[in-house]
């Protein structure tokens, strides 16, 4: 049974906004190859925390701040929503979603700031 690309990724955006987190192997129960994010035409490349997988891949849902990440691993897809959509809200995405790098992207924005400060202060 061959997927249709774009019918399957809605399915499977559809579901991630029941749950926290699915897995979704790249090959299925019945031996049948999953189609890959890009060939749906809904996801775009982006980065994630790196946790050793090939690449990331992002939805935006229309009219809301979520959006879908796919994380892909050599064997599987992990599919999850994220609070803020990246492209919409990037300083709530990394507060909320990406609080590890939120907390060092903060602290490099004020050191940034402090040292403007400084500079048009004659100091």
């Amino acid at each position: 049974m061959k997927y249709n690309p774009v019918s399957f990724w809605r399915k499977a955006i559809s579901d991630a906004m029941g749950r926290e987190e699915d897995v979704i192997y790249k090959i299925d129960a019945n031996g049948f190859e999953i189609p890959h994010p890009s060939e749906s035409g809904l996801f775009t490349r982006s980065l994630g925390e790196m946790k050793g997988q090939v690449s990331d891949w992002r939805s935006s849902i229309e009219g809301r701040d979520e959006s879908v990440h796919v994380v892909e691993f050599q064997d599987r897809y992990e599919i999850h929503l994220d609070h803020y959509d990246p492209y919409k809200k990037p300083i709530h995405h990394l507060v909320y979603d990406s609080p590890k790098y939120g907390f060092a992207a903060a602290i490099a924005v004020s050191a940034i700031a402090l040292a403007l400060m400084k500079k048009l202060s004659g100091r």
